[in-house]
């Protein structure tokens, strides 16, 4: 046996194929119990070899379709109550809700500095061929830090991939490679040598672990589909309780132009009800307002939850919910990173136009989000909905806007020349919704500790009127 390197790994165990064996070892089809650490070493020797001390701690042994967010808090709490007497933490769990519970530790712990690794199989340990052997060895060696970097995330390690907790998808029933990581790169692969990918783990804070214990289970995730009857979410909608609800949508965050399914999401926003859209898509991100079809939405107080996974969306609502917090705020962190679940931060400054009967040149201040830090800026964009003529002067009156952050110099006000200028507008239509990017300028004029007012001046003076504009910055997450 290796000579022990002092380290010492806790392996939770709350059930599912990987910690299951047959009562009589003689007989494999005999029924399964929840095995000791002594029976798991019997059937993988290589457990024997390693330089480090596993002490394993049974919780309620469940069939992972049981599990539910009080025992996410249990997990979590076992956690706190050993984090200073291990150097990391595996926990054995069934494969069918393994990317929830990831999910869930990883909001539930912040500020981790040690490895939470989870791991499970499709086969049983005993099985000739079983993938077991080879997740939990190697998942009690990135747990125990023994020859990797240390990773002090909640992760899914299974196959040949470690990925971040809150990236990963089940996207098989039987095969070995069961879980993916779409839309960021896994953190690890395994091979003849693990090798880590130091640039892509978060960095601990150095402030000590924190624990939530309180997650919001009212809760709904409700798919778009061609036909979908307005009246199922209404109904839905109407659940006593309801407090946040995640639309799978088409794309880019597209729905279909249906006035009366817009009507019932947006009577559900006015309830304080938090809706949040991700896109059904495997790859990509949700970008609200990118085609028409996705306006609506963002007129009725839809926000973007950009890329996460379904799991990461839904968990994080109710982690968010948990907290009591007022429900700007919820909409608010829903669009920022929190831990590694999205890969851009979203910003919205929406103004809604549609009410005014008068024209009118500048818009409404919007206070800047204490989280939106300059140097980050990824992208920003400006969405207009419906611009018109209203002067009775033909389509040609709207070939040339200019849009301004901040009212331009009064004696100046038809001048591209002035600083604030984001950017001209060419493109005779009317009821036009048209994209600007205006990346470079809100990247230099955007100032955190003062409002963002935006203002429009018709280069050939034509009067026109609006029904909302929607100004989006993208920036880097940490």
């Amino acid at each position: 046996m290796n000579k022990k390197s002092g380290k010492k790994v806790l392996m939770l165990c709350t059930g599912g194929t990987i910690g299951m064996l047959p009562i009589d070892r003689g007989d494999p089809s005999s029924p399964l119990h929840p095995a000791t650490w002594e029976e798991i070493q019997e059937y993988c020797p290589a457990l024997t070899e390693l330089s480090f001390d596993v002490d394993t701690k049974e919780m309620d042994l469940i069939d992972s379709s049981d599990m539910h967010p009080d025992y996410w808090v249990e997990i979590a709490t076992e956690i706190n109550t050993y984090y200073n007497e291990y150097d990391g933490f595996l926990v054995l769990h069934g494969t069918d809700t393994m990317a929830y519970t990831a999910t869930a530790l990883s909001f539930l712990l912040d500020n981790l500095s040690k490895p939470v690794i989870v791991t499970g199989s499709q086969i049983p340990l005993a099985k000739a061929r079983t993938d077991a052997s080879q997740n939990l060895v190697t998942a009690l060696m990135i747990a125990a830090s023994d020859g990797v970097p240390v990773v002090p995330e909640v992760c899914v390690l299974f196959n040949n991939l470690l990925i971040r907790g809150n990236r990963s998808r089940k996207v098989s029933s039987y095969g070995f490679n069961g879980f993916i990581s779409p839309n960021f790169k896994p953190l690890g692969e395994v091979g003849e040598y693990i090798k880590i990918d130091t640039k892509l783990i978060r960095k601990p804070t150095g402030d000590g672990l924190v624990i939530y214990g309180t997650l919001n289970r009212n809760v709904l995730l409700i798919d778009i589909f061609p036909g979908v009857v307005p009246a199922l979410l209404k109904n839905a909608f109407a659940i006593e309780g309801l407090k946040g609800v995640i639309l799978r949508t088409y794309g880019a965050g597209n729905v279909p132009n249906d006035e009366d399914l817009l009507e019932e999401i947006r009577k559900a926003v006015a309830k304080d009800i938090t809706v949040v859209t991700i896109s059904q898509c495997q790859e990509g991100m949700v970008e609200l307002g990118l085609y028409e079809s996705s306006m609506g939405l963002v007129k009725n107080g839809v926000i973007s939850g950009t890329d996460m996974t379904p799991e990461a969306a839904l968990v994080k609502m109710m982690f968010l919910l948990g907290l009591e917090l007022d429900n700007e705020t919820v909409k608010s962190l829903m669009q920022t990173n929190l831990r590694g679940e999205q890969s851009l931060n979203v910003f919205n400054f929406i103004y809604d136009n549609s009410k005014t009967e008068n024209n009118t040149k500048r818009l409404d201040s919007k206070q800047v989000p204490a989280g939106l830090k300059k140097e980050k800026i990824h992208k920003a964009i400006i969405r207009f909905d419906g611009l018109v003529s209203v002067n009775g002067k033909n389509k040609e009156e709207l070939r040339k806007l200019a849009i301004f952050m901040g009212f331009p110099n009064a004696n100046k006000d038809t001048s591209t020349d002035i600083p604030q200028c984001l950017g001209i507008i060419e493109k005779p239509a009317s009821n036009m919704g048209f994209i600007l990017d205006c990346t470079d300028e809100v990247s230099r004029l955007i100032n955190p500790a003062l409002p963002v007012q935006i203002s429009i001046v018709s280069l050939n003076e034509a009067d026109v009127k609006w029904k909302g504009i929607v100004f989006s910055i993208y920036t880097d997450v940490e």
